[in-house]
C-alpha cells in the first residue's frame, strides 16, 4: 500500500498559480504531490493584496497559513536583527528574509502536528530549520531546496565588478553552509548546482539530491500560428525583475547585442517582460524596445506565442531557468548563455543555440530572425526536449527522495 506523506512547505514567496519563476515550480510541486495523495501544510509570507486574496493552493493543501510580511525592511531594523541573530544581512532584509511571525507559526505547527518532512523552498527559508532543529522530531526529514547557492551568486556579482567585501562573502558562506549541515537532505535543481555546493563543502555530497525544474506542457504549448509561419521579428526576454539577475540579463542584451541586431534586422523588436520592471529598465524603452509588466500566466503565454526568438543572456545567479523550458514548450527558438542552460544539457544548434560571446550570441539571433526554416527546426526540437521535463516527472522524483532519502 502506498504510504501517504504529511509534508510542511516553507517557501520564500507565496507560490501562486499566476506567478512566474521559482514560485510556480513550488506551486506545481505541491499540486502534483497532492494529486499523489500526500497531505500538505503551507506556511508562506503574504506581501501583497494579491497574495492575501489568492486561493490557488487551497485545493491542494490541508492548511494554508499566510503570514503578512514586508518586502523591504528598514536598515536600522536589519542592523538590530543582525546583532541579535548573528546571521548575514541578506537573510534579514525582507523579501523572504527573517520574519518572527513566520518562525512563530512554524514553531506552533510543530507543537500541534507531526510531519514526515519539512521542505524549505529557497535556501533563505533554511534559517528556520537551522534555528529550530532541536525541536524538530528526529523522524522528520528536514530538506532545504536550493534554488541558487547564495555564496556563488555573490561571487559572480563580484566578478561583474560589484563592490562586495570578502568579509561579507565569508560571513554568507559560513551561515549558508551551516544551514546545509543541519538539514537531512539538500535539493538542487541541476547537477551543476550540486557540483557547486560539493566544491564548497565536499561533506555534503551524500545528502544532495538533484530534483529538476519542470514545465506545465498542458498549458505551455505551441500557438496555432507558429513563429516560422509569421513575418514578425519579435525577440523576448521574460523574468521576475525583483530578482536582479533578470535585470542584468536585459541590460546585457541591450548593451552587447541590440545595436548589432538592429543593423542587420532593422524591424526587430525587443520585449523585456516581467514583474515590476525597475526604472533603470524603463529608461531603456524606445520605439523598438518595449519594457512592461508580464501580467498573469495567460498574458505570459501570449508573449511566448507572439515572439519569434527567446533570449537568455544571463550572467548572474545559478539554478534552473524555468523560463527556458516554457519557451521550448511553446516551440520558441532560444539563444542563451551557458549559465542559463544549467540542468538542460542542450546540444548547440539542435534544440537551442548557446553562446557566452555576445558577437556570436547576436549572430545566432540574427540567423533565427532571418531564417523561418531554421526557426522551425530549432523550435520543433525544443518542443520535443521540453516534453521530457513535465512537472509530473519532477514531482515523482521528489516523492522518491522524501520516501527513500
Amino acid at each position: 500500500m502506498k504510504k501517504t506523506l504529511k509534508l510542511l512547505f516553507l517557501p520564500k514567496l507565496l507560490p501562486r498559480v499566476d506567478v512566474i519563476g521559482g514560485p510556480i515550480l513550488i506551486y506545481h510541486r505541491i499540486k502534483n504531490l497532492s494529486s499523489m495523495g500526500h497531505k500538505i501544510t503551507l506556511i508562506a509570507p503574504a506581501y501583497t493584496d494579491a497574495d492575501r486574496k489568492d486561493k490557488s493552493l487551497v485545493p491542494f493543501c490541508e492548511k494554508v497559513i499566510k503570514v503578512v510580511s514586508i518586502r523591504e525592511r528598514p536598515q536600522d531594523e536589519v542592523e538590530t536583527l543582525y546583532k541579535r541573530l548573528n546571521r548575514p544581512r541578506v537573510f534579514l532584509t525582507g523579501d523572504g528574509g527573517y520574519d518572527a511571525s513566520i518562525e512563530e507559526a512554524f514553531c506552533q505547527i510543530l507543537k500541534e502536528e507531526h510531519f514526515d518532512a519539512i521542505i524549505a523552498e529557497y535556501s533563505m527559508m533554511g534559517q528556520y530549520i537551522e534555528a529550530n532543529h532541536r525541536i524538530i522530531p528526529v523522524d522528520t526529514m528536514t530538506v532545504i531546496s536550493v534554488h541558487e547557492c547564495y555564496t556563488k551568486a555573490f561571487e559572480l556579482r563580484v566578478e561583474k565588478g560589484e563592490d562586495i567585501s570578502e568579509n561579507t562573502i565569508k560571513e554568507l558562506f559560513n551561515y549558508e553552509f551551516k544551514m546545509y549541515d543541519v538539514a537531512d537532505r539538500i535539493l538542487t535543481l541541476t547537477k551543476e548546482d550540486a557540483d557547486i555546493l560539493i566544491n564548497y563543502a565536499p561533506n555534503l555530497k551524500n545528502k544532495i539530491r538533484v530534483v529538476p525544474h519542470g514545465v506545465d506542457t498542458a498549458f505551455y504549448k505551441p500557438p496555432e500560428i507558429k513563429s516560422w509561419e509569421r513575418n514578425t521579428k519579435n525577440i523576448l526576454y521574460l523574468g521576475n525583475f525583483q530578482h536582479y539577475p533578470n535585470v542584468d540579463a536585459v541590460k546585457n542584451f541591450i548593451n552587447h547585442c541590440w545595436d548589432k541586431i538592429q543593423r542587420k534586422v532593422p524591424d526587430a523588436k525587443f520585449y523585456a517582460v516581467g514583474f515590476h520592471p525597475p526604472q533603470e529598465l524603463l529608461d531603456l524603452r524606445s520605439e523598438n524596445v518595449i519594457v512592461q509588466e508580464g501580467g498573469d500566466n495567460e498574458n505570459v503565454r501570449r508573449f511566448y506565442w507572439n515572439s519569434d526568438v527567446f533570449v537568455a543572456p544571463i550572467e548572474l545567479g545559478t539554478g534552473f531557468r524555468g523560463k527556458l523550458l516554457e519557451a521550448k514548450a511553446c516551440a520558441l527558438p532560444t539563444v542563451a548563455t551557458r549559465l542559463a542552460t544549467f540542468g538542460m544539457n542542450p546540444v548547440n544548434g539542435k534544440d537551442m543555440f548557446v553562446a557566452d560571446d555576445y558577437d556570436t550570441f547576436s549572430e545566432y539571433v540574427i540567423m533565427l530572425l532571418k531564417d523561418a526554416e531554421l526557426r522551425k527546426r530549432i523550435g520543433m526540437n525544443a518542443l520535443a526536449r521540453a516534453k521530457k521535463f513535465d512537472h509530473k516527472h519532477a514531482a515523482e522524483k521528489l516523492e522518491r527522495v522524501l520516501k527513500d532519502g
